[in-house]
């Protein structure tokens, strides 16, 4: 807010920071109203007054179009392209309306359709987040007032840190088992013994495997985006596969197209995410038949906290499993690790039980 109460003059004033045609940063201040609703007009007409052809013209759909176009020079096509799901998803309702008819009653109102939704808190929070970024572009860049600083994430709290989800090879094997396509198990299998993240080995040409050796340097997140840099510069690396991984990945070279998972080009995410699923699904449901243990419900990047859990709480050398995951540095995996599998407190008691 730039309008504050006076208290020495019993008077408000207005205190608008903007930038010039330099683009240096200037502070207009304006004193002696007798009322607050009087200095929030002036600073409404101020501000107007700086720009008056945008202020009542420029909608809020084409101050998302800026926003998202300056992100490119800082942002990768991959986040940009998250920043207009997001704002799809949410943000639509504002589109049509020019932005400086947009109040504060009108972000609120976002913001509860945002926490109403069914997605996850953290993903709530990066909606919220992007809501308050547009908003202070369109102060920065347009001289437009920024109504979204009332606008709070939510707060975390001890329910919200769970153990990592992770499977041991028992339950992976239970798993694979109902994975009806050959392409899609070695996909998963790969990623359990390798892994590997979910983009980086959908990037996967048949010429990146050499002699049981997998040379891991492009990602692809999204198909329409193709082929981006890896996450950073630990993450180009050459993992080595085990025998049953190399044979169970031959009869793959032998399929037309250059990808290894797919063909022409790679398979894509939707077609990951519902083979998983269903896979999981049916194994529960063939498993509760049984009367049998269920498997943890877990996402196809916990495959990845699989395959590193499970080597660490086999005495597997840390440093050794950074590399292999492709760590920007040790730390980062011993912070990632901390929830190990129950087997590995169990040798820390038997460990202990000696001192």
């Amino acid at each position: 807010m730039a309008v504050y109460r006076d208290v020495q003059r019993k008077t408000w004033y207005v205190s608008a920071a903007y930038r010039d045609t330099t683009g240096k940063a200037v502070v207009h201040t304006k004193r002696g109203f007798e009322t607050k609703r009087e200095a929030q007009n002036y600073e409404t007409e101020f501000r107007k007054s700086l720009n008056p052809s945008a202020s009542q013209s420029i909608t809020y759909a084409e101050i998302v179009e800026k926003f998202l176009e300056n992100k490119k020079g800082t942002a990768n096509a991959d986040s940009i392209h998250e920043y207009r799901h997001v704002a799809d998803l949410f943000l639509k309702p504002l589109y049509p309306r020019k932005f400086t008819a947009i109040r504060s009653k009108d972000y609120i109102s976002i913001r509860s359709a945002i926490l109403d939704s069914s997605y996850s808190k953290s993903y709530k929070n990066k909606a919220i987040t992007l809501v308050k970024s547009i908003s202070r572009f369109a102060y920065n860049f347009y001289d437009f007032k920024d109504q979204t600083k009332m606008l709070s994430k939510l707060s975390s709290n001890s329910d919200d840190k769970k153990d990592m989800q992770v499977w041991t090879p028992e339950q992976f094997d239970q798993f694979i088992k109902y994975v009806d396509s050959d392409v899609f198990q070695c996909y998963f299998t790969l990623l359990f013994r390798t892994g590997l993240r979910r983009s980086e080995g959908k990037a996967l040409l048949k010429t990146d495997l050499k002699n049981g050796i997998l040379n891991i340097d492009k990602s692809i997140r999204s198909n329409t985006v193709g082929f981006r840099p890896l996450k950073n510069v630990a993450s180009k690396r050459k993992i080595q596969l085990d025998e049953h991984m190399v044979e169970m990945l031959n009869p793959l070279l032998k399929r037309p197209g250059r990808f290894l998972f797919g063909d022409s080009e790679p398979v894509g995410i939707s077609s990951i995410q519902r083979q998983f699923v269903d896979a999981i699904t049916r194994c529960n449901e063939a498993l509760a038949k049984d009367n049998l243990p269920l498997l943890p419900v877990i996402r196809v990047h916990d495959l990845r906290h699989s395959h590193a859990s499970n080597l660490i709480s086999k005495g597997a050398n840390i440093v050794a499993v950074s590399k292999r995951l492709g760590h920007s540095d040790v730390n980062m995996t011993l912070k990632v690790y901390t929830h190990l599998m129950k087997e590995s407190e169990e040798n820390l008691m038997t460990i202990l039980k000696t001192f």
